[in-house]
């Protein structure tokens, strides 16, 4: 890594702190309101992370569509267990992208955020302590256990309750994916399209202990993503 790299990521990782600081802040006064796991929304975006949750949650905002309340949509945008039928409004859906976990735990690790997004996959709070585990990505990969329980959290929304529909996404196919998405979710006729961006962490140009470690843990979670089509609801 050069030294412009060295900067770029040193800062990234300090604006990050401080989103981090400013979102357990604004967590803890919405969820002083009452129970924020209610339901309250028709269209939900959950994820495992690193799967452009984020830039779709621009494209629905943007498009002034009924999402959750919650700062940056917390605690539902990478819940873990889907709601039971009878505790969502009428006409509720769920938006489900997916990519690469193997490059998806790599960007985690890269920004830094590997403690505060398990604490948003496991709905624990803010101030709750994370597994050792998860000190480092070396440390990660040299214990050879999921602490984020991706393939868990993929599974729980496959096996959703009945009573409502949850479109899985290929985020890497978005382009292919996107007409039946806007239909899904209800976006209004022409409204511009998500065009898909190569991600900065990239499994398989790694270290070889890295790239062989990730692909341990995730390789078979990756390979099931992989078989799946563009967009499919379940």
């Amino acid at each position: 890594m050069d030294e412009t790299a060295d900067v770029e990521s040193a800062r990234e990782k300090h604006d990050l702190a401080i989103a981090a600081e400013l979102a357990h802040l604004a967590i803890a006064e919405f969820a002083a309101q009452g129970d924020p796991f209610l339901v309250r929304h028709t269209v939900q975006l959950t994820s495992f992370g690193g799967s452009g949750t984020t830039a779709l949650t621009r494209v629905f905002v943007d498009a002034a569509l009924d999402l959750p309340r919650g700062p940056a949509q917390w605690p539902h945008k990478h819940l873990r267990r889907p709601p039971s039928a009878d505790a969502v409004p009428p006409g509720f859906r769920v938006v489900y992208p997916l990519s690469d976990p193997r490059d998806a735990v790599l960007s985690i690790f890269r920004r830094g955020i590997q403690e505060g997004h398990w604490r948003g996959l496991h709905s624990t709070e803010p101030d709750t302590p994370a597994p050792g585990g998860l000190a480092d990505l070396h440390t990660f990969l040299a214990g050879g256990v999921d602490e984020f329980g991706l393939a868990d959290h993929v599974d729980g929304w496959r096996r959703h309750p009945a009573g409502y529909p949850v479109m899985f996404v290929r985020f890497d196919r978005i382009d292919e994916a996107w007409d039946d998405l806007a239909a899904f979710v209800g976006l209004p006729e022409g409204h511009p399209r998500l065009a898909y961006e190569s991600r900065r962490s990239d499994w398989r140009s790694a270290a070889p202990d890295t790239r062989d470690g990730v692909d341990a843990m995730y390789g078979e979670l990756a390979s099931q993503i992989d078989s799946m089509p563009p967009a499919v609801v379940i």
